[in-house]
């Protein structure tokens, strides 16, 4: 039986655990977390981390809703690299050291993934007129841009997915072919509830930081749902590119929740044209794959994260 690990004491210890303190975490992130280290509290610091089904059962979400968040978590804290039996573990003590889990649930009231819950929501003052933007018309032209840029990218994207799949339609209508699709057309619509339990009230009255965590939930539980599938029945260019656009969705989502970047600087205009390809490509991957309504409305989900980062949502 392995020796219980030695306290958190040396100086690398000292600086992994200050460094998670600043970090961005959803709601939902943030009741993953308590669930998982639920055993260990209490001077129980060595205990086993809860199970994904404990974890799934305190937090109302599915098991495989649960992974993706944790497969979130364990990038988000830098404990991804390391082998899977010692993830949950090392997450465990990088929360408890760095007093992380009190800090956040003082600061949250159990409302749903992406509301504003450190004060009470107030409305973001009117963007002053300038030569980007040019005041309210120029942000109506902006979002008017993006949309005409999510729809370029679906259209020559999916020209080129249903060409390069038309040889394999017909084998497509397997009934595996079509279990597979059922069960993606399930996580996008989970997806898409989670969504609709914040509102858009709240959505719109939260900070660029907070919309951009809920749409990551969204992104994070359809990704990570696909993941959990495996191997597709048969090998669909359209699919890679639905689970391509995904990752870059996650990705760049996540760099907009942990710290959102100016629109006006070429960091924060490269993550808005990120996003907006990644929308197209999620959409387009949707509709070749013939997946249904939901999973097309998670593209319409990125393509408003986009908006959210070009500080237009």
């Amino acid at each position: 039986m392995p020796e219980d690990p030695p306290p958190a004491s040396s100086g690398q210890d000292s600086e992994a655990a200050a460094s998670v303190s600043n970090l961005r975490l959803t709601d939902t992130q943030r009741q993953i977390l308590a669930a998982l280290c639920r055993p260990c509290i209490g001077g129980n610091r060595y205990a086993t981390p809860a199970t994904n089904q404990a974890i799934a059962a305190e937090v109302y979400l599915s098991v495989d809703a649960v992974k993706a968040h944790l497969r979130a978590l364990y990038r988000k804290f830098g404990v991804e690299p390391l082998p899977h039996n010692q993830k949950r573990a090392r997450l465990v003590e990088l929360v408890l050291e760095g007093g992380l889990l009190s800090a956040e649930q003082q600061a949250a009231d159990g409302e749903p993934d992406g509301a504003a819950t450190a004060a009470p929501p107030v409305p973001p003052p009117p963007a002053p007129p300038s030569a980007r933007t040019g005041g309210p018309g120029g942000r109506r032209a902006l979002l008017g841009a993006l949309a005409a840029m999510v729809a370029v990218a679906v259209a020559v994207v999916l020209i080129v997915v249903l060409s390069s799949d038309s040889s394999s339609d017909s084998s497509s209508k397997t009934l595996s072919g079509d279990e597979y699709v059922a069960a993606v057309n399930g996580y996008c619509h989970r997806a898409l509830d989670q969504l609709a339990l914040v509102g858009e009230r709240r959505l719109n009255a939260a900070t660029t930081a907070r919309r951009a965590g809920a749409y990551q939930g969204v992104i994070e539980t359809v990704r990570g749902g696909v993941e959990s599938l495996g191997s597709p029945p048969e090998r669909s260019r359209a699919l890679d590119l639905f689970r391509t656009g995904l990752d870059r969705a996650a990705r760049f989502t996540g760099l907009v929740s942990d710290q959102p970047p100016d629109p006006g600087t070429d960091q924060g205009a490269n993550v808005v044209a990120e996003l907006t390809l990644a929308a197209g490509q999620v959409q387009a991957g949707a509709l070749g794959y013939r997946l249904g309504r939901d999973c097309s409305q998670v593209g319409d989900v990125v393509a408003r994260s986009a908006q959210n980062a070009a500080g237009t949502p």
